[in-house]
């Protein structure tokens, strides 16, 4: 029987053990340690299911690692590489000054992606503008979820996120979400229409955490099992439960 050859794993380990990785990759995850809370509400959060959640990426420095982080940066890296296609198809967007709005005497804010107001004709589809234009980059698995079940009961809190973008800048038309799967490149377009309860309801919490917040008060956590995943995945699992 010929011996098994263990020297691609060992040369892997040695790569990653390398000083020069081992340094760099150490001062970047100092560097990503620092990153500065925002001191207003947020309408991309404002979905949690757990108040405190909420809270709390408001409030603290979240506990990123540096591969988290990048995680989340590449769905701003996809977002102009879409928009760029569809300007190239002949979709029009309204200037960067018009995607912001402030609410609630300021502690809650938002910037959508951006806002199309015009575009090409479509054939068959019929699409209204002007409308709020989302793009998310997803795993496979997820984007497969979104062509599955539809992006609302995939992710409401994106879902929540739309809306609010809707209700504060007055676009209550459908509003047009970019999802590109991260892995494939490929890109699931889909109107979302507006709903009103949703906004609405998302104000009246953003108004309870804010009035919490501020008194000092800690909203309840959405489970009471830490080893829930969705709280163990919360990069706030420490400051919350008090345990490693």
């Amino acid at each position: 029987m010929p011996a098994i050859d263990f020297s691609d794993a060992d040369a892997r380990e040695r790569r990653l053990a390398d000083p020069l990785n081992v340094a760099v990759n150490d001062a970047v995850e100092r560097a990503a340690a620092a990153r500065l809370s925002r001191m207003y509400l947020g309408a991309s959060i404002l979905g949690h299911e757990c108040s405190r959640q909420i809270q709390y990426e408001w409030m603290c420095t979240p506990e990123l690692p540096a591969r988290v982080q990048r995680i989340f940066n590449r769905g701003h890296a996809f977002e102009p590489l879409i928009k760029v296609e569809l300007v190239l198809a002949g979709f029009t967007f309204a200037p960067k000054e018009a995607l912001e709005f402030v609410a609630l005497d300021g502690f809650l804010q938002g910037h959508a992606d951006g806002i199309v107001t015009s575009g090409p004709a479509l054939g068959d589809a019929r699409f209204d503008f002007p409308a709020i234009w989302e793009a998310k980059a997803l795993n496979s698995k997820n984007w497969r979820a979104v062509v599955r079940n539809g992006f609302t009961a995939t992710f409401p809190r994106y879902a929540t996120q739309v809306a609010l973008y809707q209700h504060f800048l007055d676009k209550p038309n459908p509003a047009l979400v970019s999802c590109v799967n991260a892995d494939t490149c490929e890109v699931l377009h889909l109107a979302l229409p507006y709903d009103a309860g949703r906004a609405h309801g998302a104000i009246e919490h953003a108004r309870r955490i804010i009035d919490a917040t501020r008194a000092g008060e800690l909203l309840p956590r959405f489970t009471g099992d830490p080893g829930n995943f969705q709280c163990r995945i919360c990069q706030h699992h420490r400051r919350c439960w008090g345990k490693p």
